[in-house]
């Protein structure tokens, strides 16, 4: 270092006293030690760990990190040193009295006229409110992440059974119809109605109508398990189901199973010939390279429930071909 117009001894002791008056902690160590032991720290990493002078010199800087030596910035430390490299990393140091710092340390190596490593010089700032912060910040971003998904959730929910709503169907009814046209595979539309629910609700109540419907609710979305499947009130005491890649066989099936689960529910229904509720189904079936429309699809499968109850309720009844 050299500093225009001052001998060499003045240039020594303003570097001397720049380094005292240094807010940031200066370390030295010495490169040469079996333990890279310090062997010097100014009076702002004193009054920054604790620790006198005295009591540093000598020591390895670890004694910094206590018991709590598994991390990651520690690790590049090491790796840098081991090479002769510089380096910059934050790590969790603890103070004398035991209280946590961050500890943003940039590390030199320092070379003799050789070229060989003498010492490494350390310079030391506390961070912790910025780590702090940046960890509120990172905390209050997952929160908000977590709130705004709860409210994207109610938005395409249906407040009493929890399934799917009718705005969010008709979105995804688009979507996978496309997915549909574009792979050429099928897509079924399933349109439920519970029988006679206006009947149980003069005969039972509101209260025990909003029960049944949650019950219904659940045996219907139960029935569909795979991602392809998707389930959603339809409106009233009717329900939708979109399922993709069902043969008409396959749907067929489902169909008739999604009747068998409602009135194994066993829920009393007086009105009901069977003395229980039940629903109708009625579904269709297409593949995505038909020349037909998802509103087209669903209002087949809209008939074919029509059909369901004008034959007696309580079954599942296919399209008519086309």
């Amino acid at each position: 270092m050299h500093l225009l117009g001052n001998s060499e001894a003045d240039q020594l002791r303003m570097l001397k006293q720049a380094i005292s008056e240094s807010r940031d902690g200066i370390t030295l160590a010495d490169a040469a030690h079996p333990d890279c032991a310090l062997v010097f720290v100014n009076p702002a990493f004193e009054r920054m760990t604790g620790y006198a002078f005295e009591e540093a010199i000598g020591r390895n800087c670890r004694y910094l990190q206590g018991s709590d030596r598994d991390q990651e910035g520690i690790a590049v430390l090491r790796a840098a040193m081991a090479r002769g490299e510089p380096c910059v990393v934050v790590v969790r140091n603890y103070r004398k009295d035991g209280r946590l710092f961050y500890n943003e340390l940039s590390v030199s190596p320092v070379h003799d006229a050789s070229g060989t490593v003498t010492h490494f010089m350390g310079i030391q700032r506390d961070v912790t409110s910025r780590v702090t912060l940046e960890a509120n910040l990172h905390q209050r971003n997952k929160e908000l992440h977590t709130a705004n998904e709860r409210l994207r959730l109610l938005s395409i929910a249906d407040s009493l059974t929890g399934l799917f709503n009718r705005g969010h169907f008709d979105e995804q009814l688009v979507t996978q119809w496309r997915i549909a046209r574009r792979t050429r595979s099928t897509m079924s539309i399933f349109m439920i109605d519970i029988d006679h629910f206006k009947a149980y609700n003069d005969s039972y109540g509101h209260r025990a109508g909003d029960t049944c419907l949650r019950e219904v609710a659940r045996a219907l979305g139960s029935a569909f398990m795979r991602v392809s499947d998707f389930v959603a009130r339809y409106g009233g005491e009717e329900f939708v189901v979109l399922s993709a890649g069902m043969t008409v066989d396959q749907a067929s099936r489902y169909a008739d199973s999604l009747c068998e689960r409602v009135c194994a529910l066993k829920i009393p229904h007086a009105a009901t010939p069977g003395g229980i509720v039940s629903v109708s189904v009625g579904h269709a079936t297409a593949r995505g390279d038909e020349l037909l429309t998802a509103a087209a699809l669903v209002s087949q499968a809209d008939e074919a429930l029509y059909r369901a109850k004008a034959e007696g309720r309580n079954r599942a009844v296919p399209s008519s071909p086309t």
